[in-house]
């Protein structure tokens, strides 16, 4: 597994939100009836139980600060238009409900008391909260199976003044009897928290709704994207997937409206590729796969030729490159989950463009990366920040929360943009390639593309040659250099044995280098007779056990380490007799 690059999306953007809960009060290390409560909320959650992320924790734990809230948006500038934190924050951190569990039978001897702690405890939850909307919910863990309601008069007596203590509503007081039927009594229990977190969303959805009067058109348009995607988002929360597709897509015209510049493009890709993967997510879904294809396609057309900074090109293609992936993923995920794809429509495509801009993206990195190795990466680091990452997504870390479209620090910037430079210069860029194109000839082999597969092979055996791969290269032409022969795709076929000759002459395999050398003097081969003549030549050079000259266009050190090799078998010249199979290649 390649560690994740600042292109991949980030974790929390493409799991399924589920409702966050935190269950405090429960010893699971060291009591034994907490551990069984635990475990049957955790453990092997079939498809039926609601979705519901459970997090054990202390009760007197620190929730994540609530910022003051703002009375007025009238001088309110915002300085991007998605907080890196935001998303991870409310999968993860702020619950939707805090549950307190406590060991409490309706026949306590000592029922004062341990009232009186009951409410404390549900007391310092609701201080670590502050300033939240999130539910307090309270679990009494007894011995004893309950009578049935309304039987049991010190029950309901007892549970109105526990209510009444901890400040909650009947609603919010549950039993769970440590008997037999543990997890049915659990599932109900879940089932009841899941409504509580409902609530705490639409409340989220309906306090978020409520800032959009405040703001106005020319200053606050980061606001209105910012605002819709956290709608969508907390409605994918609160398992309202269609009012989060809904919300998404008036995010996704939302960004497309901002001012555009050199220097605020990337932030509006960026966002824009987030809100059109949840789009396409959710199609899938909902299992409507052209709407997914569709909406694709339109971000491809909104958003190609949003190239930005010119000297920056390559992280353009490497963006698209990353679009296209995404959306294969996403395809093949669904196909998966039971989607049927065609011939003409599956993921394999996809991956096949993004392999076509991971190759762009190398060459324009070649182009535009070939820095002298006497240019030193800047010192200070340009792309380090105060905490190690970003505050907002797809913005420039030497100029965080800057705005406006004139660079304040040109020098600050070219120092920036070199050691972007410098980076990608290291990026192994044939891997890249070659593990997208290997995903699109595994579809390709499925949806029985016989072509395609084979092009692609192709690709991969060159992108392997350039990676010095020479052993794996080889293997892969040599594959498709069967079919092209049966096929009679001569062409092809001496385009092929040209690389492959160029293989077996680094790797100074005898025989191979025989083999190709004699088909692309075959009558079968396209080649210029100059090119034939001087293959022969070398040919000859290798039958009275000399060294052949070089292959044009070969890597220099990759050559030099050949010639020793060559050097060394001749020196050798041990068993010098080939039988080679000809009747599979075309007579010469």
């Amino acid at each position: 597994m390649t560690p994740p690059t600042h292109w991949d999306f980030p974790v929390e953007l493409c799991c399924r939100p589920m409702a966050f809960v935190t269950l405090t009060g429960l010893d699971v290390v060291y009591n034994a009836v907490h551990r069984a409560v635990w475990d049957a909320f955790c453990a092997n959650r079939r498809a039926d139980r609601v979705p519901i992320s459970f997090k054990v924790l202390p009760g007197d734990h620190e929730y994540p600060k609530c910022r003051t809230k703002r009375t007025s948006y009238e001088w309110y500038i915002p300085k991007g238009i998605l907080k890196t934190g935001w998303m991870n924050k409310h999968l993860n951190l702020v619950p939707a409900l805090v549950v307190v569990f406590y060991e409490l039978d309706w026949d306590e001897p000592q029922w004062k008391e341990k009232q009186l702690e009951c409410a404390t405890r549900v007391e310092i939850v609701r201080q670590s909260l502050q300033g939240r909307n999130t539910k307090v919910a309270v679990v009494l863990i007894q011995k004893k199976t309950p009578l049935p309601p309304g039987e049991d008069v010190i029950a309901s007596e007892r549970a109105a003044a526990l209510c009444n203590a901890c400040d909650l509503s009947g609603k919010s007081l549950f039993v769970l009897p440590h008997t037999d039927h543990l997890v049915g009594y659990i599932i109900r229990l879940e089932n009841a928290f899941y409504e509580h977190a409902q609530t705490y969303y639409y409340t989220e959805i309906r306090r978020v709704k409520s800032h959009k009067e405040f703001l106005n058109k020319t200053t606050h348009q980061l606001l209105f994207v910012r605002h819709q995607f956290k709608i969508a988002f907390f409605s994918e929360l609160k398992q309202d997937t269609q009012n989060a597709l809904k919300n998404y897509r008036t995010a996704y015209n939302l960004v497309h409206e901002l001012r555009a510049h050199e220097t605020n493009m990337l932030e509006i890709k960026t966002m824009a590729g987030f809100i059109n993967y949840k789009i396409c997510r959710l199609c899938f879904q909902h299992n409507t796969p052209l709407d997914a294809i569709a909406q694709f396609r339109k971000h491809i057309d909104l958003c190609k030729k949003k190239i930005g900074s010119a000297e920056l090109a390559f992280e353009h293609a490497a963006w698209m490159s990353k679009q296209f992936q995404a959306f294969g993923d996403l395809f093949d995920e669904a196909i998966k989950l039971g989607l049927t794809a065609i011939q003409t429509q599956n993921p394999g495509f996809y991956y096949q463009q993004a392999a076509y801009y991971a190759q762009e993206r190398k060459q324009l990195a070649s182009m535009l990366c070939n820095h002298d190795s006497s240019v030193t990466y800047p010192n200070p680091d340009p792309l380090e920040t105060q905490t190690g990452v970003l505050d907002f997504y797809g913005q420039r870390p030497w100029r965080q929360g800057i705005l406006s479209f004139d660079l304040s620090d040109p020098e600050k910037e070219k120092m920036g943009i070199l050691s972007l430079q410098l980076k990608e210069k290291n990026v192994l860029h044939s891997e890249l390639i070659i593990t997208l194109l290997s995903n699109a000839v595994a579809q390709f082999k499925k949806y029985k593309c016989p072509r395609m597969k084979s092009h692609l092979m192709v690709q991969m055996g060159e992108e392997y040659y350039y990676a010095k791969d020479y052993t794996k290269a080889l293997k892969l032409l040599d594959y498709v250099m069967c079919e092209y022969r049966s096929e009679g795709w001569w062409t092809l076929l001496t385009s092929i044995l040209t690389t492959a000759l160029k293989c077996s002459y680094l790797m100074a395999q005898l025989k191979d280098y025989i083999t190709y050398s004699l088909e692309l003097l075959g009558r079968a081969s396209t080649l210029k007779e100059d090119q034939k003549s001087r293959i022969e030549k070398n040919l000859i050079k290798v039958l009275m056990n000399e060294s052949p000259d070089a292959e044009p266009d070969c890597d220099t050190a990759a050559v030099k380490a050949s010639q020793k090799l060559w050097a060394d078998r001749v020196s050798l010249a041990g068993n010098n007799i080939f039988t080679i199979e000809v009747q599979d290649f075309i007579p010469f």
